[in-house]
C-alpha cells in the first residue's frame, strides 16, 4: 500500500480512533490529543491533496474487497478540495477550544461548600431561606464531552467526503448530523431545544436521503456511485421507464439534503442552533457540518443522476429556493443587533449562492457558445466554471465564517453579550481580532483577490456564456446586501467615540484583562482564517485545475 492510499484510509479512521480513546482521558490529556489529531489529519491531508493535483484518482478498498460487497474509499478533485478545507478549519478550530477550554460548552457541576440546599451548620436562622434557595449544582464553562464528538464528527465529515457508495455516505451523514446535534447541546440548558429542534431535521433529513437511495439501488442493482450514474445514464439513452424512479429519488434526496443544509424556507433550525452552540462549536457547524451535506448533494446532481432533462422543474425551483434565500436571509441579517444571530443569517444567505448553478447543469443551450469562433470557451467550459464557482463560494463561506463565529463567541465570551451596539469600540481593544473579522467580510462579500471573488467571478461568467443574466441579477444584489450587513457588524467595532467627547466603554470583561490567552493567543485563529480566506484568492487557475481530476464531464 502507497503513502497516499494510507492517508485516504487513516484520514477516517485516525479521527475515530482518537474520539474513542478521548473518552478515557482527562481534560488536560483531551485537549493534547485533539490538537495532535488535528495535526495529523492536516499532515495526512497533504499527501492525498498533492497526488490529486497531479491528475490522479485515489481509489481503495477497505481490507482487499472491491465494490459491491466492500467498503470504497475513492479521492478526486471535489474531495480533495473539501477535505482540505475541513482539515484547515478543523486544526484551526481545534488549536483554539484547547487554548480557550471555556469555549467548548457548559457543564452541571455540584454548587460549592456553603451553597448547598442545607446551607452551612453556622448559618444565622435569617440566612436560611436565601441557602435553601440554592442550587445543589450550577453550570461552569467547559464541556468535557466537545473533543470526543467534535473528532467523531471530524472522521464523518472526512468519510462523506471519501465514500465511493451512496450507502456509506449515509453512515457518514449520520454521524455528522447526531454528533452536530450533541455538540450544539453543550451549549446549557438554553441550547436544549435548539438542539431537539435540530435532531428532528438531522433524522428526517437523513431518512428523505436513504429512501431516495433504496430506490436507486432498486433500478440500478449497485451503490457504487460511479456505476450507478453509469447504469442511470444507459438507462436515460433508452428512454427506459426506470427514469420515474431516478427522478422521485433526486426529489427525495434533494429534499433530505436541502433540510440539512437549511435552504429557504427550511432554515427555521439553523438560527437558533447556531447561535445558541458554544463558541468553539458554532464555527464548525458553519463552515464545516452543513458543507457535507452540500458535497453529497454536488454528487448526486453531477455523478449520479447526470444531466437527465426530467430533472429541470427541480433544478429551478432548488435555483429559486437559493435566490429568495440570498434576499431573505441578508434583509434578516440586516435586521438583528446581535452579532451570533446575525452571522447566522448570513449563513442563510449564502447558502443560495450554491444552488444557482442548477439550471445551467440541466440547460440544453447553455454549452452553445463551446468551441466557437471568436470565443475562447473549451468543450464542458460553462459547466467546470459554474462547479468551480460554486465550490470556491463554498470553501470561502467555511474559512470566512469559522472566522466569524470564532471572533463573535470570542467577544460574547468576554463581555457576556453580543449585542453589537453594547461592542462599539471593541477593535481598540482587541484589534487582530477585528482585523480577523474585515478580512472575513472581504471573503463573503466577494471583493477581488478573495476566495469569494474567485467564486462568483467563474459562475458569473459561466452564467454569461449560457445567456442565464438573471444570476448575474441575483449576485450583484446579493453582494450589495452582504457589505450592507457585514458592515452593520464590522463597522461599531471599529468606531472610537460616539462624539468628540465622550469615550466608548465595552461592558465588564468577565475574565481577567491581562489574560494572555484572551488578549492574544484566541485572537489569532479568527485572524488565520480571515487572512486565508484573502489570500487562497491567488488560487484561482490552480482551483480549477483541480476540481477537472475525476469531474464528470
Amino acid at each position: 500500500m502507497s503513502l497516499t492510499l494510507f492517508c485516504l484510509a487513516a484520514v477516517v479512521l485516525l479521527p475515530l480512533l482518537a474520539s474513542a480513546l478521548s473518552v478515557l482521558l482527562g481534560s488536560s490529556a483531551r485537549r493534547v490529543l485533539g490538537v495532535i489529531t488535528s495535526v495529523a489529519v492536516l499532515g495526512l491531508v497533504t499527501p492525498i491533496l498533492v497526488q490529486v493535483t497531479s491528475g490522479d484518482t485515489l481509489e481503495l478498498a477497505l481490507g482487499g474487497f472491491e465494490s459491491p460487497l466492500g467498503i470504497t474509499l475513492r479521492a478526486d478533485g471535489l474531495s480533495a478540495l473539501f477535505l482540505a478545507m475541513t482539515a484547515i478549519v478543523g486544526a484551526v478550530v481545534s488549536c483554539y477550544a484547547a487554548a480557550r477550554p471555556a469555549a467548548t460548552g457548559k457543564r452541571l457541576v455540584p454548587a460549592a461548600a456553603g451553597t448547598r440546599r442545607d446551607g452551612p451548620a453556622d448559618a444565622p436562622p435569617h440566612a436560611d431561606v436565601h441557602a435553601r434557595a440554592e442550587p445543589s449544582a450550577v453550570w461552569r464553562a467547559g464541556h468535557a464531552g466537545f473533543w470526543p464528538l467534535w473528532l467523531g464528527c471530524w472522521s464523518g465529515l472526512n468519510a462523506v467526503f471519501l465514500s465511493g457508495d451512496l450507502f456509506n455516505t449515509y453512515v457518514g451523514l449520520e454521524l455528522v448530523g447526531l454528533t452536530a446535534v450533541s455538540l450544539v447541546a453543550l451549549g446549557g440548558r438554553d441550547a436544549w431545544p435548539a438542539a431537539l429542534r435540530y435532531l428532528f431535521i438531522a433524522v428526517l433529513g437523513s431518512l428523505l436521503f436513504l429512501i431516495g437511495v433504496a430506490l436507486i439501488y432498486s433500478v440500478t442493482g449497485t451503490l457504487d456511485t460511479i456505476a450507478s450514474g453509469e447504469v442511470i445514464a444507459e438507462l436515460a439513452a433508452g428512454d427506459d421507464a426506470d427514469i420515474a424512479a431516478v427522478v422521485l429519488a433526486l426529489c427525495l434526496i434533494s429534499l433530505g439534503l436541502t433540510l440539512k443544509v437549511a435552504l429557504v424556507p427550511l432554515h427555521r433550525w439553523l438560527i437558533p442552533a447556531h447561535s445558541s452552540a458554544p463558541s468553539a462549536v458554532s464555527p464548525l457547524l458553519s463552515a464545516l457540518v452543513i458543507k457535507a451535506a452540500l458535497f453529497v448533494l454536488l454528487r448526486a446532481w453531477l455523478w449520479v443522476a447526470g444531466p437527465l432533462p426530467e430533472l429541470a422543474f427541480l433544478a429551478w425551483v432548488l435555483a429559486g429556493m437559493g435566490a429568495a434565500a440570498i434576499l431573505l436571509g441578508s434583509v434578516m441579517a440586516l435586521r438583528q443587533s446581535r452579532l451570533k444571530p446575525l452571522i447566522a443569517y448570513s449563513t442563510v444567505a449564502q447558502v443560495g449562492y450554491w444552488f444557482l448553478l442548477l439550471p445551467l447543469l440541466l440547460d440544453p443551450e447553455a454549452s452553445a457558445l463551446e468551441g466557437q469562433p471568436g470565443t475562447t470557451l473549451e468543450d464542458g467550459a460553462v459547466l467546470a466554471g459554474a462547479l468551480g464557482g460554486t465550490v470556491a463560494l463554498a470553501l470561502g463561506h467555511g474559512l470566512a465564517k469559522a472566522s466569524l463565529f470564532l471572533s463573535a463567541g470570542h467577544l460574547k465570551d468576554l463581555y457576556g453579550t453580543d449585542e453589537i451596539a453594547d461592542l462599539r469600540g471593541a477593535g481598540r481593544a482587541h484589534p487582530m481580532l477585528v482585523l480577523g473579522m474585515g478580512l472575513s467580510a472581504v471573503g463573503l462579500i466577494g471583493l477581488p483577490l478573495s476566495l469569494g471573488f474567485t467564486g462568483k467571478w467563474l459562475l458569473a461568467t459561466s452564467a454569461v456564456a449560457a445567456g442565464h443574466y438573471w444570476i448575474l441579477v441575483v449576485l450583484v444584489a446579493g453582494t450589495l446586501f452582504s457589505a450592507a450587513y457585514l458592515l452593520k457588524a464590522v463597522a461599531p467595532l471599529l468606531v472610537m467615540s460616539e462624539d468628540d467627547q465622550t469615550a466608548l466603554t465595552l461592558p465588564q470583561a468577565q475574565n481577567h484583562p491581562d489574560d494572555p490567552v484572551q488578549t492574544g493567543k484566541a485572537q489569532l485563529a479568527p485572524f488565520v482564517l480571515g487572512l486565508l480566506t484573502v489570500l487562497t484568492g491567488f488560487l484561482g487557475v490552480w482551483f480549477t485545475g483541480v476540481l477537472e481530476v475525476g469531474a464528470p464531464w
